[in-house]
Formats: C-alpha cells, sequence, structure tokens
C-alpha cells in the first residue's frame, strides 16, 4: 500500500442514518450504513463507529492512517439556529464529539489527523454533482433540514462547487412530506408509502404548498412564531390543521381505511411535484446549465423524479442511490478530497454495489449456524434452477457480491418473484408483512427497458416510467394502478449474475424483467451480511434462499 495514499472519510453522524464512505485519493473503496451493521431501522440514537470500523477494516488501514474525517453536517451552525448553548449544545448534539465518533470500544483511543464538518447542503450536493460524472450542472437539494436550510440550488463547474440560492426551514418540503404521512395515519418517515399511495387517489385538495413569487410558501399556514426545535413542531402542527380544514375525511386518521386518504396523498404529491418542478425551473435559470444531479431524501421521491426526468426542463437528470442523509458521508468525503485531487469528470456513478462482500467461508459458515442444509452448485446450474422456483410461484431471497447502498434493492440483497402472475405481488408483500395496498418494483435487462417501459433508464430504482400499454398484462406483478413502475436497468457490467438471471428468466418465460423488493421484513432494515439473509429467509416464510452459489429449498 503505497504511503501517497491520502484517505478521507466522510461520516453522518446525526441521530439517524448514520454511515460512513471511505475514499482513496478521490475514489470510492467502500460505503455503509451503521442500521445494516447494528440491525436498528434507520440507525436511530447510533454512532457511525461501527460502520467506521467496518470501512477501514475493509481498506485494511488504522484510523491513524485517516488524513481527514469530513462530517456532513456542522452542528455548531445547527446550534445556532437551534439557539443551544453550553452545557445545553453537548446534550442536544453529542454527535461532533470523540466519544460518539471514536469510541475506545472500537479504536482505543485511536484518532484520525483531523475532523472537520461540511454544511449539510453542500454535502449533500456534492454526494449527486461528482458521482453524475458531469462537468457542470445545476444541483436541486431538497430534505427536511441541514443546519437552517431545507432547500438548495447549487452550481457545480470542475472542481468548483457553490451553493447559489437556498430556502429556510420554515418552508421545508421534507418536513411538508412528513407531515402528509403523519396526517395519514402513517410514520412520519414513510413517505415511500404516502408516495405509494397518491396513486390510488386525484388531487382534488389544497395542500398548502407552493413555490410562488420566486420562493417557497405554504398557503393558508400561519407564519411561525417561534424560533428552533419549536419552529418546526409549531410549523408541522399548523400545517395538520390547515389538511383538516381543507382536505376530506378533515381528521387525522387513526382507525380508518387507509383508502379513505388517497386523495389527500395524492394532493400531497402533486403539490410536491407541482414544487419541485418549479424549483428545477428556477435551477435552470438561475445556473444556465442543461443537466441536473438531484440530492437530500425528498430526491427519493421516485414518481417526482420521473417527473422531473419527463419534463424537459433539464436535458440529462441525474439521482445517486444515496440521496437521502445517509449520503452526506460521500459528500463530505468528497468535499475534502476535492482540495487535492482533481475530481472533474471523474466516472459516473453506474451502480451501487459498494456495500459488504458475502465471502464464501461467510456463507457456509452462516448455513452451517443456521442449520440450513444448502446445495452448493455451479452458476450455469443454479440460474435455471432459481428459475424453474420463481415460474413455479416461489418467493427467493437472493443475496450476490458486495451489498447495494441505499434504501432500494438492486439484485445484491432482494425477494424476488415472478412479474407475469399477479398473485407475485401478494406473496412477497405477505413474506414481508407488507401491505397490501403497496407496488412491488421491476428490474429489467437495460438493452430490453424500452420493450416494457416509457420513461428514463435507471439502474438504481429511484425514476419512475410508465409501463407500455401492451406489455401490461405480461408483467401484470409490477403495474401501479396508475400504469406506472419504479424500473431497475440492469447492466451486464454493474452486476452480471443478476443480469444472467434475468437473461435466463427471459428465456424459458419470456420476459427478461422479475419483481424485484428489498431483503428485509417490516421494520428490520434490508440484510446484509450471510447470516442476516438466512434470518429474514426463515422470518419470512420466503420459499428458496440462494446465497452466492448456495441454494436451500424451504421443505
Amino acid at each position: 500500500m503505497s504511503s501517497a495514499s491520502r484517505w478521507v472519510v466522510g461520516l453522518n453522524h446525526g441521530a439517524h442514518d448514520s454511515s460512513c464512505a471511505l475514499l482513496r485519493d478521490g475514489e470510492l473503496v467502500v460505503t455503509v450504513e451503521q442500521e445494516r451493521l447494528s440491525r436498528r431501522k434507520r440507525a436511530v440514537d447510533q454512532s457511525p463507529a461501527d460502520a467506521l470500523k467496518f470501512c477501514l477494516d475493509h481498506a485494511g488501514i488504522r484510523l491513524s492512517d485517516v488524513d481527514v474525517v469530513a462530517l456532513g453536517s456542522d452542528h455548531d451552525r445547527l446550534a445556532e439556529w437551534l439557539h443551544l448553548e453550553g452545557a445545553e449544545r453537548l446534550r442536544v448534539l453529542p454527535f461532533d464529539t470523540p466519544e460518539w465518533l471514536f469510541p475506545d470500544r472500537l479504536f482505543d483511543g485511536e484518532r484520525p489527523r483531523e475532523v472537520r464538518p461540511v454544511a449539510h447542503h453542500l454535502a449533500h450536493a456534492a454526494s449527486a454533482f461528482w458521482p453524475s460524472g458531469y462537468e457542470d450542472c445545476a444541483v436541486l437539494v431538497v430534505d427536511a433540514m441541514g443546519e437552517d436550510t431545507a432547500t438548495s440550488i447549487a452550481l457545480g463547474e470542475g472542481r468548483d462547487l457553490r451553493i447559489v440560492e437556498d430556502f429556510g426551514v420554515e418552508t421545508s418540503l421534507g418536513f411538508f412530506y412528513e407531515a402528509a404521512s403523519e396526517f395519514a395515519g402513517l410514520g412520519r418517515n414513510d413517505g415511500g408509502k404516502l408516495m405509494g399511495l397518491a396513486s390510488y387517489g386525484r388531487a382534488a385538495h389544497d395542500a398548502a404548498l407552493a413555490f410562488e413569487d420566486g420562493t417557497i410558501v405554504w398557503r393558508g399556514v400561519p407564519d411561525a412564531t417561534t424560533v428552533g426545535r419549536d419552529l418546526i413542531n409549531e410549523r408541522s402542527a399548523a400545517l395538520q390543521e390547515h389538511f383538516a380544514r381543507a382536505s376530506f375525511p378533515y381528521a387525522p386518521r387513526r382507525e380508518e381505511s387507509i383508502m379513505a386518504y388517497a386523495d389527500f396523498a395524492a394532493s400531497a404529491q402533486r403539490a410536491l411535484e407541482t414544487t419541485l418542478l418549479a424549483l428545477a425551473a428556477r435551477a435552470r435559470e438561475l445556473t444556465g446549465r442543461e443537466r441536473l444531479a438531484i440530492a437530500g431524501g425528498v430526491g427519493l421521491n421516485c414518481t417526482a423524479n420521473g417527473k422531473l426526468a419527463d419534463s424537459g426542463i433539464f436535458d440529462q437528470v441525474y439521482v445517486q442511490p444515496m440521496a437521502h442523509d445517509a449520503g452526506v458521508a460521500l459528500g463530505a468525503a468528497l468535499v475534502v478530497a476535492n482540495e487535492t485531487t482533481d475530481l472533474t469528470g471523474r466516472s459516473r456513478m453506474e451502480h451501487a454495489y459498494w456495500g459488504p462482500d458475502l465471502a464464501d467461508e461467510d456463507v457456509a459458515k452462516a448455513f452451517a449456524n443456521a442449520g440450513i442444509r444448502a446445495e452448493e452448485l455451479p452458476y450455469e446450474s443454479l440460474l435455471p434452477e432459481v428459475v424453474r422456483l420463481i415460474e413455479s410461484g416461489a418467493v427467493v431471497a437472493w443475496g450476490q457480491g458486495r451489498a447495494e447502498v441505499g434504501p432500494r434493492a438492486l439484485g445484491a440483497r432482494s425477494f424476488l418473484g415472478d412479474p407475469r402472475d399477479r398473485q407475485s405481488l401478494t406473496r412477497l408483500n405477505n413474506a414481508k408483512n407488507r401491505e397490501m395496498w403497496r407496488p412491488l418494483a421491476p428490474s429489467v435487462q437495460a438493452e430490453h427497458f424500452h420493450e416494457f417501459f416509457d420513461g428514463s433508464p435507471n439502474p438504481f430504482m429511484i425514476v419512475a416510467a410508465k409501463v407500455r400499454p401492451e406489455v401490461r398484462t405480461r408483467i401484470p406483478a409490477v403495474v401501479h394502478v396508475d400504469g406506472s413502475a419504479r424500473p431497475q436497468a440492469v447492466t451486464a457490467e454493474a452486476n452480471p449474475v443478476y443480469h444472467a438471471l434475468l437473461g435466463e428468466f427471459h428465456r424459458r418465460a419470456g420476459v427478461p424483467v422479475l419483481v424485484n423488493t428489498s431483503l428485509n421484513v417490516a421494520e428490520e432494515p434490508m440484510a446484509s451480511s450471510a447470516a442476516d439473509i438466512l434470518g429474514t429467509f426463515v422470518k419470512s416464510g420466503a420459499d428458496a434462499v440462494v446465497i452466492g452459489r448456495h441454494l436451500a429449498v424451504r421443505s
């Protein structure tokens, strides 16, 4: 290992979605979300320390070898916005202390050479700009909040990345969507469910959110009278009161059927999409650029991303797979790495397989420890057998190679099913203990994308498309009620084994498409290790499990 290597670590170090990314001379080596290691969903109130230790071990280096640890938000700035000082600041925001970041249980007093905060929205913007491969582009960052900002527009030009306009927390699109999710009786972090529900309804109500006269507004919602955390609570409560006045069924959901809130969900989704389109137009006006990169938690809204991609406001749109807060680990590291390494025009991030690997010895040990008998097969025998199982109606737990990063399963840690049978939707949702009304997504060989979908091919399952009307009856399990899907375009270069499985299904079943959903059950993070995969297999009641070249079928 060259002594000239420059190692930069990025951390998302706050109270949720903690993560680590490790760069060597500006190139991504590994990134992992803390939840995948600790098995606590979203890693709520967890340090990224285990993720950091994993990344260092993966690269074979020590914490003291790291030149800079870049933090994905500036908690001094956040404390100022929250009006926290002294002991209160330390009590509420302990997340940048050495004890939180580098606990002795893992690092025995060892420290990196430097620790440096990066502004949250700059880190988000970096996580999208340099991985896009664009030499220049506009960047739109939309989340709940980072320090004193909820929405920002940035301009990336070569090595220069700067925020050119931002909007405050009081009209946060992220907090808007959280409040709408809560009004519909879902969790504040269940925006994906609200997005799916919206397709069942009509956008018939005033949902308050809009972009007017060059700024974001919540129409009909009183201005805040407080500051800091009280402002967030006050504005969210006032927004829900507006929903209750303006939207059927005129009260927050408790025990009523979720479908009573479909029109409300559609109204909230339309307001979000309309505002995002206006912000994109503003970004085009401010930057004059023809390409757009998107980051921030709201950037995971596949339906809105599809509308942006199809709008024509920009010629090209890129969304990286960790658009949510876990991605600021990568972004913060890129900001620091760019100071000494020119990142201009680096190759585009075309795949998401940057997480933990599945070593053969670990797989064999996991099967033995679980008491599950597996058969080891060469891939030329394994893939036809997996296809035979899927064709017969089986739900298959599938684990291959390095784990994907971000919230979408992309054929490394997935449950798979037959898209030709609508009952696959029921079987997979039952296996995962999901609500039956929620849609499931397809994976498709990239070279066949346009035979099945109208839209922009995307490798990260993060941009919605329309299923072509003439093929909907061939793949009904992945067609949502509005004719949409959120397809993953799979290339042989990015994931050769999964691409080959899709090809084998094409040869036998006639479509190069599989139903693909994340390998987890309700309220658990996606499986990562072989032991995680087998544990999820057992809990789910899936019919078969494949890890690497090992296959076990439930008797």
